[in-house]
Parts: structure tokens; sequence; C-alpha cells
């Protein structure tokens, strides 16, 4: 089961970062010219979220089976103190769960916009900030968790 969690959750990331770039750049250009917010972009903008919240749960499947949860929740050592410990078991799920957070408050915000424009703007600007979050804790510095075969 874990393993199966693993492989989906890592390469979910990569069909989350396409459809990010996507959107944020459907978005950016929606909302500087006068492009109506079409149903192919709430299409892609909802693709989006449903994949990341797809990731949310698989995450959390991974977080109460994985081995750094069992170390880090009934080990003998600290936490805070370990750095690997302390990286999987309260940084990486505390931030992708901000990420998750702001990019459905984007969505939702994009839904209730008023004009075509507000609608891109808040997602442009939620889903941006979303991303940036992801990104800065995919553990890219471990080539294998990159591409897992």
């Amino acid at each position: 089961m874990y393993e199966i969690l693993l492989y989906t959750h890592s390469w979910l990331r990569w069909v989350i970062l396409i459809l990010a770039v996507i959107t944020i750049y459907k978005s950016f250009v929606g909302s500087k010219g006068n492009i109506p917010y079409s149903k192919g972009d709430n299409a892609i903008a909802s693709a989006f979220v449903g994949c990341i919240h797809l990731m949310f749960l698989l995450g959390l499947g991974l977080y109460f089976t994985s081995p750094y949860a069992f170390n880090a929740f009934g080990g003998d050592v600290s936490v805070m103190k370990n750095a690997t410990l302390r990286y999987w078991a309260v940084e990486h799920i505390f931030t992708m769960i901000a990420a998750v957070a702001v990019i459905t408050i984007g969505k939702a915000k994009a839904k209730r916009a008023a004009t075509d424009q507000e609608k891109f703007k808040k997602q442009l600007i939620f889903f941006a900030i979303g991303l940036a979050l992801i990104l800065s804790r995919i553990p890219w510095g471990e080539t294998a968790r990159l591409f897992r075969f």
C-alpha cells in the first residue's frame, strides 16, 4: 500500500506542475487583456485544484503509513533535532497544507469574481502563491525522489 501511494504521489506531482504552469500562464494573459473566461479556463483551473486535492489525500495516506512518520511519532529521537524527520513530519506537510488552502481559496474567489479579468487576476495571484509554496517543499536535492520507477 505504501509503495502504491508513494509512486502515485510522486508522479502526480508532474501533472500538477504542468497544470499549474498552464493555469498561471492563461490567468496572466487573461488578466492583462479583454479575454473572456471560458469553460476551458474553468476546466483547467478545476483540474488543477482537483489534482491538488487528490495529491493532498495521497500525501495524508503517506503521512500515516511512511517510515518517517513511525520514526517521528514513535521513535526516541526528537523530530525537531533531526533534519530529515523534521522536513517530512513538519515542514513538508504543513507547507503543502498551506498551499492547498491558498489554491482552494483562490479558486473560490475567482468563481465569485464579477468580471472575467478579476477571475483571471484572482487565479493568478492565489495559484502563483500556492505554486511557490509547493516548489519550496519539493525535495529537489534528492534526484531519486524526482523520478520513481
